[in-house]
């Protein structure tokens, strides 16, 4: 799941299009795109003739001139944070249009001022993010989201939510109504006896500052390549939450498609959809 994002073309309103199948049904809608009214017995017949004209009515399918993946959700609640973290007063084009669903548009008289917002967000160093650190390699085993951190380890045979954000790794329950059951800002993972057919593998949090402990069968593990190109687990033993700080090109997997859609609606004078 993720956010996707659209611009329309101008062959229509330009002449340049087959004829259109209902010309006196065809508007363009409050995102800017091709739709057509509903106003007769047969709608489900003649929008499956509309939407196959759509597809294929010039040289532009669906009449989307450009689209484009944008970013998973994760991905982009962590752009979103790192915006928050600059200050949303330098971004407050991209604050008000950056959508929270997959719905909604941005004018094309927006769309000049987006792009410079995105070219000061790239100007900037040392963002701050929060991670999870394996503490005995110093390697990044994840990093935070959102102000509601990042779960990485939910198990929903249990119920049990492995999470974490700038105050610490968290375990929640889920079923009562995500009630906290542990946090740590340092701490300890040790495996105990080993799984049986009535029970898993049972996994003690310990927390290095306090002392406190708590046992669940879910554990925090990461994937490494191993040999031969295949995938294995691994189970840190010592971990810690850590503010670090990234540069821009941290975001390139969402700076590039945010550029290229906006660009496109510069060009073409039309809005962005998102979907």
């Amino acid at each position: 799941m993720g956010l996707d994002a659209s611009v329309m073309c101008n062959c229509y309103r330009e002449g340049r299009t087959s004829p259109c199948p209902f010309p006196d049904d065809l508007y363009i809608d409050e995102d800017g795109f091709p739709a057509l009214r509903i106003n007769r017995p047969d709608e489900e017949s003649r929008s499956e003739v509309f939407d196959a004209w759509l597809s294929h009515c010039c040289e532009h399918p669906n009449m989307d001139y450009a689209a484009v993946f944008v970013a998973k959700w994760q991905g982009y609640n962590a752009f979103r944070r790192a915006l928050e973290e600059i200050g949303w007063e330098q971004f407050p084009v991209l604050k008000a249009h950056l959508p929270e669903h997959n719905q909604g548009s941005v004018p094309a008289s927006a769309a000049a001022q987006a792009l410079r917002e995105l070219e000061h967000f790239q100007a900037h160093e040392g963002i701050p993010k929060t991670f999870l650190i394996n503490s005995d390699t110093d390697e990044v085993v994840a990093s935070a989201i959102s102000d509601y951190g990042a779960a990485f380890g939910v198990n929903p045979r249990t119920g049990m939510n492995l999470s974490f954000d700038e105050n610490g790794f968290f375990i929640q329950d889920v079923w009562e109504y995500n009630r906290e059951l542990f946090r740590a800002i340092r701490f300890e993972q040790v495996a105990l006896d080993s799984a049986t057919l009535d029970r898993p593998q049972q996994y003690e949090y310990i927390n290095l500052d306090n002392g406190r402990r708590f046992v669940c069968s879910t554990p925090v593990r990461v994937f490494v390549r191993g040999d031969f190109g295949t995938l294995k687990q691994e189970y840190p033993h010592r971990m810690h939450i850590e503010r670090r700080t990234v540069d821009a090109d941290y975001f390139a997997y969402i700076i590039k498609p945010l550029t290229f859609i906006f660009q496109a609606s510069v060009e073409t004078g039309n809005p962005v959809r998102w979907s």
